[in-house]
């Protein structure tokens, strides 16, 4: 039996298991893939195993479920530092996330809720191209963050964005990408849909919504420092930092325990 815990950050659902001081060695990209499914598993966007850090207070090993790894999610790091917080007494954990160390704050804590936010440092620019897709033509920004992201600034959202970000995961990059589409609501906020690598169409995205942030800025010079990103499952707050690191605020809930 595998001892796990379910939480969410805006909706992005993660499955976790507890590996700090009991190591798990187990298959976690095949069981990503029977435990993520909705209807025969728990269900989730994705597996998360938490591991004794080094130099740090704890490990994050990321698995999509379709059992592909990926190397940062801040929704699921707000969701650990909490986690963190609760079981281990851990004020303000640091978390290591591929290969960046991230540092949290647990600003609130209510219960099963918490508010918390991530330093998920430096955003860099790659390159900009158009492309033709399903007839119509798409400016990609691309954009890393510890993960890459293709950034698409849109004037509305009625069309198959879904259809769209499957075609630029799947035939524009050889080991696919996540998609964010972005709606300007203001020069403080951006409206986005995510398309996620591995995972598809999810309510949030934690480094989704720090790269679009960073691209609404890094376009527009107009745009103030701190952007309010709106997201299908809730709205996350991403601040520029003086050292040019985005820091994530957001809010993470505990969903339940069990066994699988």
């Amino acid at each position: 039996m595998i001892k796990f815990f379910k939480m969410h950050g805006l909706g992005n659902d993660y499955i976790f298991i507890d590996s700090v001081q009991n190591q798990n060695y187990l298959n976690y990209k095949e069981l990503a893939k029977i435990i993520c499914k909705r209807n025969f598993g728990v269900g989730a966007d994705g597996l998360i195993v938490i591991l004794k850090g080094q130099n740090c207070d704890a490990k994050m090993e990321i698995y999509n479920k379709d059992g592909s790894k990926a190397n940062l999610c801040g929704n699921a790091t707000r969701c650990v530092a909490y986690y963190l917080f609760k079981k281990y007494k851990i004020k303000n954990p640091l978390i290591q996330s591929g290969k960046k160390l991230l540092k949290t704050k647990i600003i609130s804590s209510n219960g099963k809720k918490a508010i918390v936010c991530v330093n998920m440092g430096k955003c860099e620019y790659e390159y900009s191209k158009t492309e033709q897709i399903l007839n119509k033509n798409y400016k990609l920004n691309i954009f890393d963050i510890g993960n890459k992201h293709c950034v698409i600034f849109v004037d509305d959202f009625n069309f198959d964005y879904k259809k769209v970000a499957e075609y630029i995961n799947k035939k524009l990059f050889q080991d696919g990408i996540n998609v964010e589409f972005v709606k300007i609501i203001n020069d403080t906020s951006i409206k986005i849909k995510v398309y996620e690598r591995g995972s598809g169409i999810t309510l949030a995205c934690g480094s989704g919504a720090c790269a679009s942030a960073f691209a609404y800025k890094f376009l527009f010079e107009n745009v103030l420092n701190n952007i309010n990103v709106e997201l299908d499952g809730g709205f996350l707050k991403i601040i520029f930092n003086k050292n040019a690191s985005l820091a994530m605020l957001g809010k993470c809930n505990y969903v339940f325990k069990g066994e699988f």
